[in-house]
């Protein structure tokens, strides 16, 4: 290769776009992408690729100038997501199914004016359960294309970490279905709503059939791989290295809907054994926050097996001076059960209308 080639492709390079047998690709490293959600940009040496792997995370731009976007990933097991153009739901959802190395180039918008400028956000509906997704970059069919600086709307930040209600489980589904991945959607689950309603970025630690201390159908009282032993990772499935900065995303609301599974089925943990074990977690998570601590909420009353889960959930909230919310009879129709009995979209926003005027009030937001 000639000399001035490799200069061509150097600075290319740098200024984060790459042009690949006519493809126009910007890179995941380009400053004027937004990221939300836990991502990890350490895993390739040279920034090929950013991963990232749990329920919510998003890839958002403004861009003109193009009438073509695709967006190029693989992910280790099916994972599904989202298009949304200037804050509408874009087409159909869409599937990675390619393993690394392999890479799946998607067409994700299609016929748009060169003219305009356009919000796109790429966002994960299935939970960490599924595996590492990366992310290659998006590639465009203009090289005159422009990329704005993207601005969240309030500044607003919410945690949520939960189980599977949480992060959508089934909720495209109504009962009686067997989940698949296509059922899950944490972008119409409570937690999303609540975050999209109150115009906040959501950032989510949730994993159904987990719990505090005793996951789902775990034999014995206490179980390993719970919610908090998997809580401090970015890539929980793939990579133990991959350890969460907790600064990187310091919330102002933290809601934690976390504890159905554990009362489940019997042999239970103690009172003693779930509320400590849940109180030393919460203890770790603020303590990555300090000096600043979010409100916290805690939500119980959705697919409960005992009656005790919500009295210990009630407890430790008052540990913490946070807000408990109750929420009993959520799904009391037909309509409200999807698939293996989760809350389905209607129910989702039943939830998050009970929590929304809450939360707004704690928060003294108008």
């Amino acid at each position: 290769m000639k000399k001035n080639q490799i200069l061509i492709i150097f600075i290319l390079l740098f200024c984060n776009i790459l042009y690949i047998s006519s493809a126009i690709v910007i890179l995941p490293t380009n400053p004027l992408l937004h990221y939300v959600g836990r991502i990890d940009n350490t895993q390739s040496t040279n920034g090929e690729y950013y991963a990232f792997a749990w329920s919510g995370c998003q890839i958002i731009m403004n861009i003109t100038g193009v009438s073509e976007i695709s967006a190029v990933l693989n992910s280790q097991q099916t994972n599904w997501f989202d298009i949304y153009i200037n804050g509408d739901l874009y087409q159909q959802p869409f599937n990675v199914t390619l393993s690394p190395p392999l890479q799946q180039q998607i067409k994700i918008a299609t016929n748009l004016d060169s003219k305009e400028i356009y919000k796109v956000i790429v966002s994960k509906r299935t939970e960490a359960e599924f595996g590492e997704v990366r992310f290659y970059g998006f590639v465009v069919d203009n090289p005159n294309f422009t990329l704005f600086q993207y601005s969240p709307p309030t500044g607003r930040k919410f945690e949520f970490i939960g189980d599977s209600i949480a992060t959508g489980y089934g909720d495209m589904g109504k009962a009686p279905c067997p989940f698949t991945e296509s059922t899950e959607n944490v972008d119409v689950s409570f937690a999303a709503v609540i975050a999209n309603e109150l115009g906040g970025e959501m950032n989510m630690a949730a994993w159904e059939g987990k719990g505090v201390i005793k996951n789902y159908g775990s034999s014995t009282p206490t179980s390993t791989q719970t919610l908090p032993d998997l809580y401090p990772y970015i890539l929980p499935l793939s990579d133990n290295s991959s350890i969460w900065n907790p600064k990187n995303f310091v919330p102002d609301v933290l809601v934690i809907a976390l504890g159905s599974n554990d009362y489940t089925d019997p042999p239970y943990p103690t009172q003693q054994e779930f509320e400590s074990t849940f109180i030393s977690f919460l203890k770790t998570v603020l303590l990555g926050y300090l000096p600043s601590q979010p409100k916290l909420f805690f939500i119980c009353g959705v697919m409960i097996g005992d009656p005790v889960t919500c009295t210990y959930t009630e407890n430790v909230s008052n540990i913490f001076n946070g807000t408990y919310i109750d929420m009993p009879n959520i799904q009391d129709s037909s309509d409200d059960f999807g698939c293996y009995g989760h809350p389905t979209v209607i129910a989702h926003a039943h939830m998050a209308s009970i929590a929304i005027p809450i939360i707004k009030q704690v928060m003294n937001w108008e």
